[in-house]
């Protein structure tokens, strides 16, 4: 890793976790910089690599993602997460299922509300796949995404899916509409999150604990 790039992701680590770093332009002159202790970069300065990139997780083009998503197929539990090359807009709606009982000549309005369970949380991700490298159309992307489509059951990492416990999802519908430009491809994915539940239960299981 370059010795500049290794700087602002440093520096990019650095301002997210609360710390704080001197501005670059004051690297290259005498003017005083206040001190402050060495050890409060023993952390990143021990990071490798690949775990400082791994933090700072970045763009196809360079720029840090806010929230970027990573993606694998439930059914190949041992492959790699693989992470979309340009961070997509994720929305997330969640709602509750409520069965409404109506009291037969009641003198209170409206209806008993039972709160039955809460619901899946519906999920859209919407992004966009380009060819970096040429003019040409991005097949390849476009391809492997298509593949994580049809498989269906997705196991994601996302720190927006993290605030809402959501580490598994299931793709409803996507879409790959016309999208201006022979190098672009936007994608649609609508989709709901997804819980293990343990349909078979154990005497132990009925035990309140």
């Amino acid at each position: 890793m370059k010795t500049i790039t290794r700087f602002v992701l440093e520096n990019i680590y650095s301002r997210v976790t609360g710390g704080v770093f001197p501005p670059y332009w004051l690297l290259n002159r005498n003017t005083p910089i206040k001190q402050v202790s060495a050890s409060d970069y023993d952390e990143i300065s021990s990071m490798t690599d690949e775990e400082l990139a791994d933090a700072v997780k970045t763009n196809a083009l360079g720029i840090p993602m806010v929230f970027p998503l990573q993606i694998k197929k439930i059914n190949e539990p041992d492959s790699a997460y693989w992470t979309l090359p340009l961070e997509p807009i994720i929305s997330i709606t969640g709602k509750n299922t409520i069965i409404k009982r109506a009291v037969s000549k009641g003198k209170t309005r409206g209806t008993i509300k039972e709160r039955w369970t809460q619901d899946d949380y519906d999920i859209n991700i919407d992004g966009i796949v380009m060819n970096l490298e040429g003019k040409g159309y991005p097949d390849e992307d476009v391809r492997k995404l298509r593949g994580y489509c049809e498989s269906a059951s997705l196991s994601v990492l996302c720190p927006l899916f993290e605030l809402f416990s959501i580490d598994r999802i299931v793709i409803e519908s996507f879409d790959f509409p016309f999208t201006s430009g022979m190098q672009n491809q936007n994608y649609k994915i609508k989709a709901v999150s997804d819980d293990v539940y343990k349909l078979l239960l154990e005497g132990n299981d009925l035990i309140k604990k």
